[in-house]
Order: C-alpha cells, then structure tokens, then sequence
C-alpha cells in the first residue's frame, strides 16, 4: 500500500472511503450542494405533477356528475355549442381582417416600388450626370489651366535656382 506509510497529518492521508484528494469536509460540502441543486431542480415537476394531478381530479368529478345529471349536461352542451359557433364567426373575422390587411400591405409595397422606379431612379440618374459633369469639368481645369501655370512656374522655378547658382560669390 502507497498510504500506509504516511502520517495522518499530512494531506494525502485518506480515510477508507475517501476519495484522493478530497478531504472529508469538502465531500460533504459537495455532495450537500449537489443534493440541494437536485432537489431545486425537481421543484417544478412536483408542482406541475401535483396541478396535472388537481385538474384530473376536477375533470373526472365533473364527468361523473354529469353523467348523474342527464338535463344539467345537455343544458352545458348547449352552451358549449353556442360558444364554439361565437369562436367560429370571431376566428372567421379575425381571418378576413388579417386577409385585408396582407392586401393593403401588398398594395403599399406596390405603390414604393412604382415611387421607385418612377421618381427614385430619373433623380438618381440625374444626379449621376451632375457627377460626371462636374467630375469632366474638374479634369478639363485641371489641364487646360492648372497644368500649364504649374509647368510655368516650375520652369521659372528651375532658371531662377540656374541664375542663383552662376552668381553666387564666393567666401
């Protein structure tokens, strides 16, 4: 054995049943919040359990009380009928007015698109050529004008820094 020869003070001494490792309070800490973490995860399937359990209850206590009372039932019956034909007419509206509205969205869609293409794009293509134009105009100045004053002025430039080397003087 590995652990027989060491001192019950040292922190790899183990107990029998203890895992390497793990000290005796700290498996007990573990195993609590294990334990705990369980039992707060269980917590709502006991409660949905119990409330499906409640409702069957009420559900079969009603079936068997109808089922005593013939006229009771068919008057509820009556009842449930005349519901489930409001449902009806309101779910039938409800489908109309959801038609209607997918139609006016589709006729709105319909009416951007003719904007579109109608008034969007001549604007667009208009400004597009404004672009152009000035983009033409900006290239015609910068040779027509600007190029030949910069070739000028580099060239009286050049034959001044010329003139400036000749007469320089000597010290």
């Amino acid at each position: 054995m590995a652990y027989s020869n060491q001192s019950n003070s040292s922190p790899d001494a183990t107990q029998p049943g203890e895992v390497p490792g793990l000290q005796g309070p700290t498996q007990d800490k573990a195993s609590a919040e294990i334990s705990a973490g369980l039992s707060a995860s269980r917590t709502p399937a006991i409660i949905a359990a119990v409330v499906a359990l409640v409702i069957l209850a009420i559900l079969i206590a009603v079936g068997v009380l109808l089922f005593n009372n013939p006229p009771v039932a068919a008057v509820l019956r009556d009842i449930f009928i005349i519901l489930l034909g409001i449902q009806s007419i309101i779910i039938g509206l409800l489908m109309i007015v959801a038609v209607v509205a997918i139609i006016y969205v589709a006729l709105k869609m319909y009416d951007l698109t003719q904007f579109v293409q109608n008034e969007l794009r001549p604007m667009l293509q208009r400004a597009d050529d404004v672009v152009r134009t000035l983009h033409s105009r900006g290239v015609f100045i910068s040779d027509a004008a600007v190029k030949p004053v910069i070739e000028v002025m580099s060239f009286a430039s050049a034959v001044k820094g010329i003139i400036k080397t000749f007469t320089r003087t000597r010290d």
